[in-house]
């Protein structure tokens, strides 16, 4: 087996990745077709009670997934073990699942009377093959490591129109997956694999200007005439900069995590979808009309959702010219630290030049 990092394995590398990320789209958005692009038609597939070729396994699970409100597969560290032909190859995924109250009983996602929401946490064990050019998945097996079932508490998502919220099959992020219906994409193309890593970059440095605030590292996310859209309020970014220094810089703490990204290119454009799990630490004296909403006591919400980005190529720099946020799903919560409260200052991130990532950005902070 070979862990040489070639250009070779980087593009069969991006290509694996890509075919994770577009499982777990087909899934949450429920744009099956898309598994085409996903299985050998041949591959077998076993997660939990459900399982066989994969066709009757997409059967299985759509019938499954039907009456669950809304789904998150975000998925985090990948290892693939290439052999030849053959890839192994493990990846960590998290789950969300919104079950309403009149969901039917019975199955993994029996309704129990009220709406309830399922964590889980998991790792697929994958069997890629390389056939006609194209990787694959030849065998896929769901291990569970562990799952969470809690009453529903959405917070303010519940007064958050539907559009503002993921979407199954529709035109919301259609632009970035749309090509998988009518081409044969083959390999990933080498020579954007220079493209795709300026473009992730940019999208965790959006992430370290929020949860650091760190404002000024938003200039190098943004052309100058970027916008952002968040629950359908559309604002040049400039003036959601000035906004977030108050509802965000207001928050205790903040979390950003990303994970799945998919990407479409047409020259100088790119539509790109990334996955993001959020965590924010909400005082009392937050504001009261923001979305993490000022309350008598200190709660912590969660929420998950994906950004849909469009970014262009200008004078060799990839920075967004729009960024919308979708949110999947919402958790609020009472303040349950632990051992964490005594756990020194200095030991948790901090904002501004204190933080131990200041190494990180400092060239980006000229």
């Amino acid at each position: 087996m070979s862990t040489t990092y070639t250009l070779e394995s980087l593009s069969a590398r991006a290509e694996i990745e890509d075919v994770i990320h577009r499982y777990c789209h087909a899934t949450d958005r429920r744009r099956w077709w898309l598994m085409d692009s996903v299985f050998h038609e041949d591959a077998t597939c076993r997660l939990s009670s459900i399982g066989g070729s994969w066709r009757e396994f997409v059967a299985q699970g759509s019938a499954l997934l039907e009456p669950v409100d809304a789904t998150h597969h975000q998925v985090g560290n990948i290892m693939i073990a290439f052999d030849g032909t053959v890839a192994h190859v493990e990846t960590y995924v998290t789950a969300f699942h919104a079950v309403p109250h009149d969901a039917p009983a019975g199955g993994s996602f029996g309704g129990m009377g009220e709406a309830y929401e399922v964590m889980l946490g998991a790792r697929y064990i994958d069997r890629f093959e390389l056939r006609d050019g194209r990787w694959r998945i030849a065998d896929r097996r769901l291990l569970t490591e562990w799952r969470n079932h809690r009453p529903s508490r959405e917070g303010g998502l519940a007064a958050v129109t539907a559009r503002a919220r993921g979407q199954r099959e529709d035109g919301i992020s259609g632009s970035v997956v749309e090509g998988w219906r009518t081409n044969d994409l083959g390999r990933a193309d080498v020579s954007r694999l220079v493209d795709r890593a300026e473009i992730a970059d940019v999208v965790n440095r959006f992430c370290h200007a929020v949860d650091r605030n760190r404002w000024e590292l938003m200039a190098s996310v943004f052309h100058e005439d970027g916008k952002t859209v968040f629950i359908g309020n559309e604002l040049p970014w400039q003036k959601m900069v000035e906004n977030a220094r108050v509802s965000m810089g207001s928050l205790e703490r903040t979390h950003h995590q990303t994970g799945n990204m998919l990407f479409s290119f047409d020259g100088d454009v790119a539509e790109v979808e990334t996955y993001v799990t959020a965590y924010h630490r909400v005082p009392p004296t937050a504001p009261t009309n923001a979305f993490w909403d000022g309350r008598s006591e200190d709660y912590e919400g969660v929420a998950g959702g994906r950004y849909l980005d469009r970014f262009e190529r200008r004078a060799g720099r990839w920075h967004m010219v729009e960024h919308r946020t979708f949110v999947e799903w919402r958790h609020d919560h009472d303040v349950a630290e632990g051992s964490l409260a005594q756990t020194p200052s200095s030991m948790r991130g901090q904002r501004g030049d204190a933080d131990a990532s200041l190494l990180v950005v400092a060239a980006l902070l000229d």
